[in-house]
């Protein structure tokens, strides 16, 4: 007859298992589908081959069901990225332009990253990436490798972690190994 200890872990591993079963990409789209609004603060460190040090840029994002996304860089120059539909507006100290997204898919895959897993949008995220969930509701992480090959030829991975329905870190890893992790701290309202 086993020991109790191991008859205990066991059972742990079968419940930890099952538990872990019923969490899928569809569980956390689920989530996130209830998610109308959100402000949060944020922290990015970009880490490339021409900078001896890391770019850090701290600043606000803010997004709004199903389709707004705004990213307000403070430090260390204002910029200001905002989505609405399939429009993105770029404003800087010295201009402003605003692009289609669907003449640049580049900016569209990026950007759907972002909009598709807020909104909860899983066949979105699925159009342009190839998705990977692994961990708990509690703590996951989602894997996205580009689909197209435009993409996939700038960006080679892009990881979002988060807890629930919301996202505390993303991790963007370029083919030429450069790379950027953003901290989200969400304003508490």
């Amino acid at each position: 007859m086993p020991e109790p200890r191991t008859v205990l872990f066991l059972l742990l591993l079968c419940l930890t298992q099952n538990a872990n079963a019923d969490f899928s990409l569809d569980a956390l789209m689920a989530q996130f589908s209830k998610t109308t609004y959100g402000n949060a603060q944020f922290r990015e460190e970009k880490q490339m081959a021409v900078l001896e040090t890391p770019l850090i840029l701290e600043g606000t994002l803010s997004y709004r069901a199903p389709d707004y996304l705004r990213k307000e860089v403070q430090q260390p120059e204002h910029s200001l990225f905002e989505i609405t539909g399939d429009l993105l507006r770029i404003e800087t100290e010295t201009e402003q332009q605003t692009l289609s997204l669907d003449t640049h898919p580049l900016i569209r895959a990026f950007a759907e990253s972002y909009r598709a897993t807020l909104s909860g949008d899983g066949v979105m995220l699925r159009q342009y990436f190839e998705t990977e969930l692994t961990g708990t509701l509690d703590n996951w992480t989602l894997r996205l490798l580009p689909k197209d090959d435009q993409v996939r030829s700038h960006i080679k991975v892009i990881f979002i972690m988060g807890s629930g329905n919301q996202i505390y870190s993303t991790k963007t890893v370029e083919v030429t190994g450069d790379f950027s992790v953003m901290t989200i701290e969400p304003d508490n309202e």
